[in-house]
């Protein structure tokens, strides 16, 4: 490509919100939505059209691509030497998104998300001394790209050891900006971020400080700090997140916005005394992550169908349960993806606000200052709203609120602590929700856990044996499974990226006779399943047997029921 072609093609191309249009991804009440955030914000419209739920990055980078006559890539499957790395620096890489992907005669091809930057175009031809070869590119599948090819676990081990020495030499630093203990804490952080990590666990020792990153839900360890700097380091962390850094003897809970290898990344911090000094832990949110679609979570099917049905109801209350950590926030998102937001108004309580959606009117409980879930629910019932997300139901009086809600006509989103679906009902009633409002009220209850997937690069074929099949209620049969190996790619762990098991729990007139009836969980599963529920179990062997995850997952994040037999015990003879 020519930078001369280039700017023809500028001068008669038509503007993107146009073209989008003309090809119906998006309509005209759509753009005209997307082009007045983009005068608030000065945001790119393509940005901002992906921030809304309206279309996709990768959408947005066919249509770029096919506007510029480039071909559209995708780098997720790309292996780049180091040679054709070192052409562009990391730095240079990160601030203008380009990726180089090969060279040939005299030329060096790379992925772009901006293919129309003739500035970086030139720039790049001349440090190089090479022709420019520029496809498209999707905005997060070049940033995944660039920190599984640029930032390897070695290079991000050898920076934070440098920063740990360099802060055991000098505590105090040269200057204000770039004292030691600043870097070691950014590259702590920066480690975490390249290894696609949740959350940092930083926990003081008798001798040590270890740190511990959350990685596809397992704790990784490794990395240690001298004690020595055990003091500094926490108090960083309370500047950064604006907490008091003389209180040592109570929790503090803060956040942090900070941009970490060109992502604008949210911090939320929390402290915790303990006898060796303050357990902190930071939970990681990636503000440029894409509100993913129901589609891209790993449903199968017949639970996506249900799920959608539900979040397309007028009123009545859907509820997703499960552990901590287990995605329930990112599945709520994208259910409310489903919804059309330009005609319904649609609210929501959190805590936090986790990933902020424009045309969504989202509002953050404090506790402390008395605004909590119940509260906010009574105030927020009074905006008119028609569809209420509710980030969690912790307590009797806010899911009594929610179930008046659905019963005058609101569609409420919620989230409940349970280990499955019929689970959800019982705990309900033993908040004090009356059992006669619930047949009434819930329309679906999803339970989900996240299950990993075996590492593309090292997982290897296997036939589980008879008794394994007999373990799910199965009989031997073909099927594509996968065993865990480890390599340098997945850190040895045999796995790399996480998907979805689910089960959808429909209210059917069986399952609220027994609801009414105040029947235990185990009874209410048991009656979903003759009514065809899939559950957890299930649907995790059939990903299995697909090769999506690995039957020692399914074990793991979907273990079976287990049913207490009690001995017999004599009775007790007559005095």
């Amino acid at each position: 490509m020519s930078t001369g072609s280039l700017g023809q093609e500028q001068a008669v191309r038509k503007p993107l919100g146009q073209r989008l249009v003309e090809r119906e991804i998006v309509t005209e009440q759509q753009l005209a939505v997307a082009l007045k955030e983009q005068h608030r914000t000065g945001q790119l419209l393509g940005e901002i059209l992906v921030r809304l739920g309206f279309t996709t990055d990768a959408i947005i980078a066919s249509v770029v691509s096919s506007q510029s006559g480039e071909d559209f890539f995708d780098p997720s499957q790309l292996e780049v030497s180091p040679e054709v790395l070192a052409l562009v620096p990391e730095t240079v890489a990160r601030e203008h998104l380009i990726l180089p992907v090969e060279t040939g005669l005299g030329t060096l091809k790379v992925a772009m998300v901006d293919t129309f930057d003739v500035a970086t175009i030139d720039s790049l031809a001349s440090e190089t001394g090479l022709d420019i070869i520029v496809v498209a590119c999707a905005k997060m599948a070049l940033l995944s790209a660039l920190d599984r090819l640029y930032t390897g676990q070695s290079d991000s081990n050898q920076r934070l050891e440098t920063s740990i020495q360099a802060a055991g030499e000098n505590l105090l630093g040269d200057s204000a900006g770039e004292t030691p203990i600043i870097t070691l804490v950014e590259e702590v952080i920066g480690k975490a971020v390249s290894l696609g990590a949740t959350d940092i666990h930083i926990e003081p020792q008798e001798r040590v400080v270890c740190i511990r990153n959350r990685i596809d839900g397992i704790l990784r360890g490794g990395d240690t700090i001298p004690k020595a700097l055990q003091s500094a380091v926490e108090s960083r962390i309370k500047i950064m997140a604006k907490l008091d850094i003389s209180e040592r003897r109570l929790p503090q809970d803060g956040r942090i916005q900070m941009s970490v290898m060109g992502r604008e990344i949210d911090l939320r911090v929390s402290t915790l005394p303990s006898v060796d000094g303050e357990n902190i832990v930071l939970r990681i949110l990636d503000r440029d992550k894409v509100v993913l679609s129901l589609e891209d979570l790993g449903f199968n099917g017949e639970h996506m169908e249900l799920f959608q049905a539900a979040v397309k109801r007028p009123h009545g209350i859907v509820l997703v349960t499960g552990p901590t950590g287990s995605g329930k926030t990112t599945t709520l998102y994208a259910g409310l993806m489903e919804v059309d937001a330009l005609e319904l108004n649609v609210m929501t309580l959190e805590d936090p606000v986790e990933y902020r959606i424009p045309v969504i009117r989202q509002s953050q409980v404090q506790p402390r200052a008395g605004y909590t879930f119940a509260e906010g629910l009574r105030a927020l019932l009074r905006q008119d709203p028609d569809v209420i997300l509710v980030g969690e139901m912790r307590d009797g009086e806010t899911a009594d609120l929610a179930m008046r809600a659905a019963m005058t006509g609101h569609l409420v989103l919620s989230t409940l602590h349970t280990n499955d679906a019929a689970g959800a009902l019982p705990r309900l009633v033993e908040m004090g929700v009356s059992p006669y409002l619930l047949p009434s009220t819930i329309v679906a209850i999803l339970s989900q856990r996240l299950a990993r997937r075996p590492c593309k690069y090292c997982k290897q074929p296997y036939t589980p044996t008879d008794d394994e099949f007999a373990e799910f209620g199965r009989k031997p049969h073909d099927g594509t499974f996968f065993t865990a190996i480890g390599c340098d790619k997945c850190s040895g762990s045999g796995y790399l990226g996480r998907t979805l098991i689910s089960e959808v729990l429909c209210m059917s007139p069986a399952v609220g006779e027994l609801v009414m009836a105040s029947a235990s969980g185990s009874a209410i599963h048991e009656a979903a399943l003759a009514d065809g529920m899939i559950d957890m179990r299930e649907d995790g062997f059939r990903k299995a047997s697909m090769g999506l995850i690995t039957l020692d997952e399914v074990r793991r994040v979907a273990e079976r029921r287990l049913t207490l037999k009690r001995t017999p015990q004599p009775e007790p003879e007559a005095a």
